[in-house]
Formats: structure tokens, sequence, C-alpha cells
């Protein structure tokens, strides 16, 4: 990867501080270990507003709820899932993000949480405040709000007729990703369909009481079929054979308005959230359709890292199908690691990496990550900003089995990464002020 000369001090000072290493980078942090019914999968980064100690990771935990971690790792508040009738957890939240400075009327703004809940097919919504007395989420959730995918394309016809669409979780709220168009002073909410190959946009709106609905803007219907391949095929006993059309690891640049959305089976597409224009065809494709490829499906969590003059990174997730009982396709070098874009331009592919274990802080390695988030923002403990991944295997204790008994989060130094790969380091985004 190629160093950019503006970053030669910084990236300098990061080899210094021992970035530079035949071994993958690690974490220098770990977050507790999460079992049934929980299943960690998405983190985001909110940074407080005057006191960067006190900033905090906001994390999806599907069946098991949402949790709230310090930078250090430790778990600060915990929101479980709400029970039904039968003793089970009817929330399933997948994927969660935050965003700034949101107005709510009256000379009032807030900082929220949002995270799509797939067994309610809807979005919850959290007012984020430190100082609220049942911990720093609180619940703003417009209780009339819809559901966001009352309808599904309709298999006998996908572009042009749809068909109603149960409310069973089946095909229901996936993944999730936020976007503040601060030219309109607006935000968004993206959201992609599980099992469909379908990405709405809706706008949040506040609404009398000081709570937080949303408004449906637009869709985008992407290819059920892809390169002469039939993406709904399903072949149990040859997963070569075996495909998807569903979306769920989504980012936006919040600078550019460019939504990445990753569509697991087949690659990375770009939609324009200025213009609404989606591209014709995924700007990188997994190995499913390009043998040179460096992201064997799926390609899971999509993170932007924002550097200055619109340089920066976007990482993808290269989850891969290594691990779990057989039948299985794995792709040594490719299987767990992450994938490295340009930022700017047309996103040039500029190398990979793995995260390895840390046995002096007994952190195991990386595998199977569903989602990430990395923050730039110099942050106690991270002063070179913080890659943030979930651990499909928290401590391999099932031995890689496919059925995992445990997950977590890793925090990784963003110049452990940096160093080794010359990429760029640089502090100077600051989240809040992109209104």
């Amino acid at each position: 990867m190629k160093l950019r000369p503006c970053f030669l001090v910084c990236t300098a000072m990061a080899l210094l501080l021992g970035a530079c290493s035949s071994e993958p980078p690690s974490a220098a942090v770990e977050t507790p270990r999460e079992g049934e019914p929980a299943d960690m999968d998405d983190p985001a980064v909110w940074v407080h507003p005057t006191n960067r100690a006190k900033s905090l990771i906001v994390a999806a935990a599907k069946k098991g709820g949402l949790r709230v971690y310090d930078l250090s790792g430790r778990l600060v508040k915990s929101y479980p899932s709400a029970v039904g009738a039968e003793g089970e957890p009817i929330n399933r939240y997948n994927n969660v993000d935050v965003q700034y400075d949101f107005d709510m009327g009256g000379g009032v703004r807030i900082d929220v949480a949002v995270a799509s809940d797939r067994l309610q097919d809807s979005l919850r919504i959290w007012k984020i405040d430190p100082q609220a007395a049942g911990g720093p989420l609180v619940d703003i959730t417009d209780p009339s709000l819809a559901r966001l995918f009352p309808t599904r394309p309709d298999p006998a016809d996908r572009e042009h007729q749809t068909v109603d669409n149960p409310n069973n979780g089946k095909n229901t709220a996936y993944g999730l990703t936020l976007y503040r168009d601060k030219g309109r002073d607006e935000l968004h909410a993206l959201v992609n369909q599980n099992n469909e190959a379908v990405i709405a946009q809706f706008e949040l709106t506040a609404v009398p009481g000081g709570r937080i609905g949303a408004t449906f803007v637009r869709r985008w219907l992407f290819p059920y079929i892809y390169e002469d391949q039939d993406l709904t095929q399903e072949n149990e006993a040859d997963p070569t054979k075996d495909f998807s059309p569903q979306f769920e690891g989504m980012a936006v640049d919040q600078q550019t308005g460019i939504l990445y959305a990753g569509q697991e089976d087949v690659g990375i597409w770009r939609i324009d959230l200025q213009t609404g224009a989606a591209e014709t065809r995924p700007f990188y494709e997994t190995t499913a359709f390009d043998p040179q490829s460096t992201i064997a499906r799926d390609v899971e969590g999509l993170s932007i890292y924002y550097a200055s003059g619109g340089e920066g990174y976007l990482i993808a997730s290269s989850q891969g199908r290594a691990h779990g009982e057989p039948p299985r396709a794995p792709q040594p070098g490719l299987d767990d690691t992450f994938a490295v874009f340009a930022r700017e331009g047309k996103n040039a592919y500029l190398g990979s990496f793995s995260i390895g274990a840390n046995p002096a802080r007994g952190i195991d390695a990386v595998q199977e990550c569903d989602g990430a988030e990395v923050s730039n923002v110099a942050l106690p403990g991270f002063p070179f900003g913080v890659l943030i991944v979930q651990d499909g295997y928290d401590d391999d204790l099932d031995g890689l089995s496919g059925e995992p008994k445990a997950t977590n989060l890793k925090l990784v130094p963003w110049q452990h990464i940096a160093g080794p790969n010359e990429l760029a380091i640089d502090t100077g985004y600051d989240p809040r002020a992109q209104r």
C-alpha cells in the first residue's frame, strides 16, 4: 500500500510505537463474552461532546438486546430484548448506528442511536444521554412507527410486483446505517431487507411527545440474477452453488453522501444518496464472481476511516466460509480478513489484513467478523483511532464448529493496522462537525 506523503510523520510515529511487526495486528481490549440468546453483532462509536473519556460503544446483541460499553471494554449498561408471552425474546437488533445533533424542534438537538429490529420489522430509536437515570440510552421510538417492509418483491415478477410480507422475521428489517444530510439538516436510516435484494431509505422525523418516527423515502431493487447466476438458488450439499440475494453490511460516507452496501454473495455496491442513483453493478465483486477478488463471500461489516482532503479508507469484512461443519468452502488467505479500499476516486483496492491473537493480554484472534466500526478520533487508550470488530468465535470455545458458544467485540488500535500496512493516521475528522 502506497503511503501518502502528508502522513509520513504520523505513520513514522506509529512505527515508533511498535506497530511495525511481521505479526498481524491484534486487539488491545475486548468486551465481555456473550452467549445465548445474545449474539454480538454490529458496533457503533459515540464520541462525547466535551470529554472523550466518556465516549461509548453501542452494540447490537441480536435477541440479547443492546449493549453499551466504555472504551476499556467494560459493560456500562445492558438493554435486554423484551420477552413475549411464551418467554421468548421479541426483539432482534441486527445492526445499530449513532448520529449527532438531530433536530427535535424548538431549538433542541440530541444525539441518537438507531437499531434495526428484525423480529418487529421496525426501527428502535434511543436518545443518547449519559446523565439519564436509567443509563445512557433513553427509548424515544414513536410507538406508531409503521413496519419497514410490509411487502416484498413477488417471486413471479420481482421488478414490477410485490406481495404481502408476513411479519415473521424472515423477510424483515436487517442491516442498517445512518446518514446525516448536512445540506438539508436531515437524518436518514438506510435499511436492507433480509433474504431480499432490497434497500430502503427512511427519514427520521420528530413527533409530538419528544419522540422520533420514520417516513419512507424510496427503495432500490438490486438483481436477483447476477452474471447468469440465480441468487435465490439454494444447495445445502454444495456451498459453491448455494446463494442468497441479501445485503447486510452498509456504511455511508457522511461527506460525499455515497452509500456502500454489501450484497453478501455478490460484492459492494455504491448508491449516491444525493441523486438517488445506484450503480448498475458492484464496484468490487466477491470471489464468487471474480477469481482475482480478495473478498471471500460473505462480505459483511463495512466502515469508513475519514482522512483530510477526502482521503481515507473503506474497510470491508471478508468473512468467508471456512468454519463450521462440512460442507464449507474455505479460501485460505481470504477468510477472516479485512479488505481496504481507497475512500476517494474509484475506491481502488489497497490491501488486506487479519486480526491475530494478543497472548500477552489473553485476547484471541478474530474469526467470521459480522460487524465493524472504525473511528479516526483520538480517544483515551486509542490516541490514533480504533477499529472495533465483532469476533464470531470468542476464545474459539467450540473449535470453530459453526455454532459459536460465545461472541464479543475486539478493539484494535488503529496504528497497529496503519503502521505495517502503510495506511494514513489522521485524527482531524470530527464526526460532530458534519452538520
